[in-house]
C-alpha cells in the first residue's frame, strides 16, 4: 500500500528555494561565462576605438605630469569599448605639481577625439565624444577652482572655453607631430587588444628611432 504524504509537512520555501536553484544552474549550463558573450565590434569600429584610445595614450606619455602610464585597451569591460589606464597621483602631491598633473589631464582628455579626426577623417560616435567633452569640462571647471567664485556665469564659461582651447591645440601639436608614432600604437592595438605600459614605450621607441633613420637618409 502506497504511502501518503502529508502536504502539512513540506516545505514549501524549501522547495521554491530548490526550484531557483535548479533554474540558475540551467541558466549556467545553458548560457555560461565567456568572452563569447561580449559583445562583438565590427573591424572599422575596433580601429577607430584602437586610434580613440591610442591618442589619450600617446598624449600621456608625451606630458611629464600625465603619470605612468599602466595599460590601454580595446577589449569591451563593464559598458566602455576602451580604456587607458594610468598610476594614480602620490600622496602628498604639492598644490603646483597637482595642477600640473590637472592640466595633463585635460590635454590628455582631448586626445581620443582629435586622433580620430587625424586618422579617421570623419566625426566620432555621440556617446564618444559627449562622454570626453564632459570629462574636460569637469576638469576645465575643477582648475579654476576658487577664481571661479569671484566671476559671474559667463565670465567662468569664458574662461572654461579658454583652458579647452589652449588643451586642445596643445593635445593637437604633440599628436601631430607624432603622426607615425599614433600610427605604430593604433596597428598594435588591433593586432593584440590589450598593451601594457611597457610594451607602449617599446611600440613608440621604435616608432621614433625609425621616423629619425628616415630623416636622415
Amino acid at each position: 500500500m502506497a504511502q501518503r504524504i502529508d502536504i502539512s509537512q513540506i516545505n514549501i520555501s524549501g522547495i521554491v528555494m530548490l526550484m531557483l536553484l535548479a533554474g540558475l544552474i540551467a541558466a549556467a549550463v545553458i548560457h555560461p561565462p565567456s568572452e563569447n558573450r561580449v559583445p562583438r565590434i565590427s573591424d572599422d569600429d575596433r580601429r577607430v576605438t584602437a586610434i580613440h584610445e591610442s591618442g589619450h595614450a600617446l598624449l600621456a606619455e608625451n606630458l611629464p605630469a600625465g603619470g605612468e602610464l599602466l595599460e590601454m585597451t580595446i577589449i569591451s569591460h563593464w559598458g566602455t569599448l576602451g580604456s587607458v589606464t594610468r598610476a594614480p597621483a602620490r600622496e602628498g602631491i604639492s598644490d603646483t605639481e597637482l595642477r600640473a598633473r590637472r592640466m595633463a589631464e585635460l590635454i590628455i582628455a582631448q586626445g581620443g577625439l582629435i586622433a580620430e579626426e587625424m586618422l579617421v577623417g570623419s566625426d566620432a560616435p555621440a556617446d564618444a565624444k559627449t562622454s570626453d567633452i564632459k570629462a574636460a569640462e569637469k576638469i576645465a571647471f575643477d582648475l579654476l577652482g576658487g577664481a571661479a567664485a569671484g566671476l559671474s556665469l559667463a565670465e567662468a564659461d569664458a574662461e572654461v572655453k579658454k583652458l579647452l582651447a589652449s588643451a586642445e591645440q596643445r593635445a593637437r601639436n604633440i599628436l601631430t607631430s607624432r603622426e607615425a608614432q599614433l600610427h605604430a600604437l593604433t596597428k598594435s592595438l588591433v593586432e593584440h587588444g590589450t598593451l601594457s605600459g611597457a610594451e607602449i614605450a617599446i611600440i613608440l621607441g621604435s616608432s621614433a628611432a625609425a621616423g629619425q633613420q628616415e630623416n636622415t637618409e
